[in-house]
């Protein structure tokens, strides 16, 4: 415990003023030159695992904190090594321990989404982060822990697709063929089992993420391609 604590209160400003890459999981990566990334800050996430077979570098922070893509890549993610892994406390028994795991205070919980004042935005990620219905939202409450400004989202391509043909159990679906809404068709392929997208909730999140960095004069910009994002502004990363 005090261990991970040290670890990190460590990451706190580690890359100030430093531009930083949150990799989303669309199809619309295939379409970007990922290696032009392979110097900056970059943060990836879930089965990212499937794009480093053909890129040059290691993304510098790897995140999962739903507990249906942390079972069923947990050997892939825990075999990673040469990136910091931001993992919540309570996936901790899916994602064990290893030098380069830091665990994470994460709320699930603390509002129900139609509250007028969800997602939560704040400035104690060593003590604690939101949950704001995608796994982006808490990367980028982790970029701004970081210190990085400004903060550029790709591959946000927020276009889903539920095919006929998944099992469903409530919100868990289990898929049967291959994935239509990722950049790989193993992300979420046949066996995998995934939460019903809520994408009106997801665009929420992201938009109170802008508002909330840019009252701290971090920028956020929406740098990919393909993207329905609204309220964030798009632009190009700048090197």
């Amino acid at each position: 415990m005090r261990q991970n604590k040290k670890k990190l209160a460590a990451l706190k400003n580690k890359h100030l003023n430093q531009p930083c890459i949150i990799i989303g999981g669309g199809p619309s990566i295939n379409k970007m030159d990922l290696n032009r990334f392979k110097d900056m800050v970059t943060i990836a996430c879930n089965g990212f695992y499937l794009k480093m077979e053909e890129l040059d570098f290691i993304p510098t922070y790897y995140t999962v904190e739903d507990h249906l893509p942390a079972t069923d890549n947990k050997l892939e993610i825990m075999s990673l090594k040469e990136t910091i892994k931001v993992i919540p406390y309570d996936l901790k028994h899916i994602i064990k321990p290893d030098n380069d795991t830091v665990y994470i205070n994460f709320l699930r919980s603390y509002m129900r989404p139609k509250n007028e004042h969800f997602p939560l935005f704040g400035d104690e990620f060593e003590k604690k982060s939101y949950w704001g219905g995608t796994v982006l939202y808490m990367n980028i409450q982790l970029a701004h822990y970081l210190g990085c400004n400004p903060i550029y989202l790709i591959g946000v391509d927020l276009s889903y697709k539920v095919p006929n043909t998944v099992k469903k159990a409530g919100a868990v679906l289990t898929s049967t063929e291959d994935d239509m809404n990722h950049f790989d068709p193993r992300y979420f392929g046949k066996g995998k089992k995934w939460h019903l997208p809520e994408t009106q909730r997801m665009q929420q999140s992201f938009t109170k993420a802008y508002h909330e960095l840019k009252k701290r004069n971090v920028k956020l910009v929406n740098a990919g391609v393909d993207s329905q994002l609204k309220v964030i502004p798009k632009g190009k990363v700048k090197f």
